[in-house]
């Protein structure tokens, strides 16, 4: 992943302006003269309000799914998300964490992020940010808060 990334500039404005209760303006010049002013390139910007876009009108129009429902995964999926993170999305779901739709969702989002490298981390934060743009997940989004800091405490020795 380089420092040019789509993942770095929406880690950057998840922990510099996002917070549970107002939804960042996509709109706002400040914000992206802020971003430029942190070296990341337009297009990277570009992207990464796109995906969050995406992720505010997927999380705006949640239908209802039945909760017997069954995820067969298509070629693609098959192929671009290792065995691993495709474990990692059913468990999530096997626990609860994840509903049929926040899956979906999640799914989508890693998808729309094929050329940042999918792997677990970035499955665990993609997974977070979707749960933090949606509503009345609060109690999956505190066990994934706990899955995305032990990763990051496991690393420092």
């Amino acid at each position: 992943m380089n420092e040019q990334s789509v993942l770095n500039v929406l880690m950057y404005l998840f922990h510099n302006h996002m917070t549970k209760h107002d939804r960042l303006n996509l709109h706002d010049s400040k914000i992206i003269a802020e971003l430029k002013s942190a070296g990341f390139h337009a297009h990277s910007i570009g992207r990464a309000f796109r995906w969050l876009g995406n992720l505010i009108d997927l999380s705006d129009h949640l239908p209802k799914a039945s909760s017997h429902s069954f995820r067969i995964f298509s070629e693609d999926e098959l192929n671009l998300m290792s065995d691993d993170c495709r474990g990692f999305v059913i468990s999530l779901e096997s626990q609860g964490i994840l509903t049929p739709m926040t899956r979906e969702i999640v799914i989508h989002q890693i998808m729309e992020l094929i050329h940042e490298g999918i792997d677990l981390p970035l499955m665990k934060w993609v997974t977070f940010m979707v749960l933090f743009n949606i509503p009345n997940c609060d109690e999956a989004l505190k066990h994934m808060d706990l899955l995305v800091n032990a990763d990051t405490y496991d690393t420092v020795h």
